[in-house]
């Protein structure tokens, strides 16, 4: 009876302690990027493996990638916050017919990368510097060279806001 009472506890404490826990990551600093609701993604499936690490991965690998991006641009006391509400990873997740146990990504024009977010920028004194929506789509992204990025699973993904950030964001920031 006592192993029983104790194993009762055991359980609901560690459901509760997993409640409180963030399901995906979140960076945090200046640059703040916020994965909302990423189970209604268009595209963040894994070809193989466990698909929360696999999504997890995504989030931490592209949310570090912002915050490294975009924290130089801000000057003294700003910060910047993005609230990610839609991916789609480039190409296509396809069933490989026995040929492997796993799926495979099929990158190909036809599967371009998409990002959805909306981001805000604070001056030191609270104050909305810029603000915006964005709906991202890099169409010619198989026709570009990446080479910055070439060993990255994810470089058409940083290609497409690195392009973002120089085209649209630097400018803003600028004094």
């Amino acid at each position: 009876m006592r192993k029983m009472i104790w194993l009762a506890l055991a359980l609901f404490t560690g459901s509760a302690m997993a409640e409180d826990a963030p399901k995906w990551p979140t960076q945090d600093g200046d640059v703040t990027v916020i994965w909302q609701e990423p189970d209604n993604y268009r595209d963040v499936k894994t070809g193989s493996g466990v698909q929360s690490r696999y999504q997890n991965h995504v989030f931490a690998t592209l949310g570090k990638h912002m915050q490294k991006k975009i924290e130089p641009l801000l000057a003294e006391g700003e910060t910047a916050t993005f609230t990610v509400t839609d991916l789609d990873l480039a190409g296509d997740v396809r069933p490989s017919f026995g040929a492997t146990p796993n799926d495979i990504r099929i990158v190909k024009s036809v599967y371009p990368p998409r990002i959805e977010f909306s981001y805000e920028v604070k001056g030191a004194d609270g104050s909305v510097k810029v603000s915006g929506e964005e709906k991202l789509a890099d169409l010619g992204f198989d026709t570009r060279s990446v080479t910055r990025y070439r060993n990255d699973a994810l470089r058409y993904e940083m290609q497409m806001l690195d392009d973002w950030i120089s085209r649209t964001l630097e400018p803003q920031l600028k004094p």
